[in-house]
């Protein structure tokens, strides 16, 4: 079974995905091709070093495969619908006990496949619940009161748990080294993470899943895992600060003994080049809600080949969506993306551990330094496309460092820079640069530290009191901007600090107010 199993996911990742949509939005949209950069630029070296460059153009989904988003995503849904059990003749069976223990040997004594519905009420989870293959656990609305981490652990193939209500201070359901599993209308309240998807686990299915108040974080997918489907779904008011606390952490960080352990702030300690062993990709997010995290909304350390789409992120204390890390290859299509990155609810410490402690608070508690609505740091060749951002405390878009090669198109980026003040002002999209003039080893470092270069921004809709439209940071280089419409802004449409070549065409500018730049910076 795990053969074959490996036998598709290495087709499907390497063949029809990968070639079957080659070009086409560059050929739908007329657009300049991504290499652009000339021969004597002094940046070119630097460029085609870059870690993050060469591990896009290795991954095994290229972007090329993705280059039809619309076409991609389709087949991709369809490759995990067909690929998920069918469970449907399996022979039902009743359980009257009320005790994971009795629940795991009544378990572990049927043959065949089984239904088996729970007919308690509640049960009392004294032992992890361990799920064999090829069972649908039935739980009728059953509440599972757990004292052990995982609540739930599957390590078997061809498993289904519906209509289930956990209720457990670890690990609510923990998937390691499975194949089609099924997860449809659970409810997960106060649990420590809620989900969490480990290596070698493929064709994964969660629909309809509620997990509010998570301790440590909503859902978890890490490691060597493709092809999962996450969608219909809510995931609320996680309590951690860190990017282990995201409604949805992505990650190809290496997995420690302790779980919690190997999701923090370490991401940034690993190499993203040459690749790691184990990275998720092929993975489909959509119409989903997550809201009110206190980090992001949904965070990605280094997946590719992912698809994005049609989710509500909103009111998240840190950045909406942040793609880092060597996060290459993906689609981030029509989501709404508001009020994210305000940054009230972190405590000192928690700003502390990220560094702008210093900056201070306003007078509503929040902190001086906000968060954009999307964040792309060490990212490449991804498609940012027809999303609604507003509201967010910061940027709109920010790229971060190293951002490469990266298609920001047809986006409406509306009333973001709600948090400005007196030390800060945030821009609708900011090709950023940080940590460039800092004299790093490139080849001690885990990450690159360079300029934006190779972009292309294009007909975006930028509306509203953004300090700036769009800026180019230091070393910004054959950035392609154009087409876009920028009304509104408080000081200048444009700003570029680069004085390397950028392409800025046939884009609709408002001209600024008369207003002096200490007026607009308090209007």
């Amino acid at each position: 079974m795990k053969l074959k199993y490996s036998l598709i996911i290495l087709i499907l990742s390497c063949g029809s995905i990968q070639n079957s949509f080659a070009e086409s939005l560059f050929k739908q949209y007329k657009m300049p091709p991504l290499d652009r950069i000339t021969a004597s630029s002094q940046i070119k070296t630097l460029l085609y070093q870059s870690k993050v460059l060469k591990r896009s153009q290795t991954v095994s989904i290229s972007l090329d495969a993705i280059n039809d988003p619309k076409a991609y995503q389709t087949q991709l849904r369809s490759e995990i619908k067909d690929s998920l059990p069918n469970l449907t003749t399996n022979e039902i069976v009743e359980f009257t006990g009320s005790k994971t223990s009795e629940l795991n040997y009544f378990l572990q004594n049927l043959t065949g496949n089984k239904t088996v519905i729970l007919q308690k009420y509640q049960i009392i989870g004294d032992e992890s619940l361990l799920i064999p293959a090829n069972t649908v656990l039935l739980g009728n609305n059953t509440t599972l009161l757990s004292s052990v981490s995982p609540s739930i652990s599957i390590a078997a193939d061809n498993i289904a748990i519906k209509d289930l209500i956990i209720e457990t201070t670890g690990i609510g359901i923990q998937i390691t080294n499975s194949v089609g599993v099924i997860m449809k209308n659970l409810q997960l309240t106060n649990s420590g993470r809620g989900i969490a998807v480990l290596t070698d686990s493929h064709f994964i299915e969660m629909n309809q899943i509620q997990i509010e108040n998570p301790k440590q974080g909503g859902v978890l997918i890490q490691g060597n895992v493709s092809h999962v489907w996450l969608h219909n779904s809510q995931i609320r008011n996680s309590q951690r600060a860190d990017h282990g606390g995201a409604g949805i952490l992505i990650s190809d960080a290496k997995s420690k003994p302790n779980l919690e352990e190997s999701t923090t702030n370490k991401a940034i300690t690993e190499h993203i080049w040459p690749l790691p062993k184990s990275i998720p990709y092929a993975l489909l997010i959509e119409n989903n809600i997550i809201t009110d995290n206190l980090s992001e909304g949904i965070y990605v350390d280094g997946g590719y080949g992912l698809v994005i789409q049609n989710n509500q992120i909103k009111n998240n204390d840190k950045e909406g969506l942040s793609l880092e890390f060597g996060s290459v290859n993906n689609i981030v299509m029509e989501n709404t993306l508001s009020n994210n990155g305000f940054r009230i609810r972190q405590t000192d410490n928690d700003l502390k551990n990220d560094l702008v402690l210093s900056f201070g608070r306003l007078d509503d508690g929040s902190s001086v330094s906000k968060l954009p609505g999307i964040s792309l740091d060490n990212a490449a060749q991804n498609l940012v496309l027809w999303n609604i951002i507003s509201d967010n405390a910061g940027d709109g878009i920010k790229m971060v460092r190293t951002g490469i090669r990266n298609i920001i198109m047809f986006n409406s980026i509306i009333n973001n820079n709600k948090g400005h003040n007196k030390r800060f002002h945030f821009l609708g999209i900011r090709l950023g640069s940080a940590g460039i003039e800092a004299k790093i080893d490139p080849n001690n470092s885990t990450l690159d530290f360079l300029p934006a270069i190779e972009n292309i921004i294009a007909g975006n809709i930028i509306y509203g009191k953004h300090w700036v439209g769009i800026s180019l940071d230091r070393g910004a280089s054959f950035n392609d901007i154009y087409d876009n419409m920028i009304r509104h802004q408080r000081l200048s449409p444009l700003d570029s600090t680069s004085s390397n070549f950028n392409s800025i065409v046939g884009n609709s500018w408002q001209s600024s107010s008369s207003k002096s730049w200490l007026d607009r910076l308090f209007d």
